[in-house]
């Protein structure tokens, strides 16, 4: 069995739906992530004020604010990859979350295993700017 593209990766989940971010950090677990899932943007600010991530999936809207807004606060550091999710699909909101500095959206509802691909082609797009 190949080894999976998440495994050791330490990663934020912000999610507040209960089912959703348990079927995520299940599929991050079997996939050998380190996950740190969070339910609010304050505890997401606390968790980034004291633990290093190198990828996070986001919500958008959350009982206390919106997740855009720690990209918008640059509460993430540069090596971060930021995936965002929502319910609310719409260019609109993939630009906005682009725009904030996001490395790619995901609209809900989406099958887990698009996730690992979305880190994977945010990671070639930042190695191919170094270069």
């Amino acid at each position: 069995m190949s080894k999976s593209p998440l495994a050791g990766l330490n990663l934020l989940l912000l999610e507040d739906d209960a089912l959703l971010r348990r079927r995520l950090t299940a599929f991050f677990e079997r996939e050998q992530a380190e996950v740190t899932a969070v339910t609010s943007v304050a505890a997401a600010r606390q968790a980034l004020s004291t633990l290093a991530f190198e990828a996070a999936l986001i919500d958008v809207n959350l009982p206390d604010g919106r997740g855009i807004d720690l990209l918008r606060e640059k509460a993430f550091p540069p090596t971060t990859s930021v995936v965002v999710m929502t319910a609310e699909g719409g260019v609109s909101g993939a630009v906005e979350a682009l725009q904030a500095g996001a490395a790619d959206y995901l609209v809900k509802p989406f099958d887990p295993a698009e996730v690992p691909l979305r880190f994977a082609a945010a990671r070639r797009s930042r190695q191919s700017r170094r270069v």
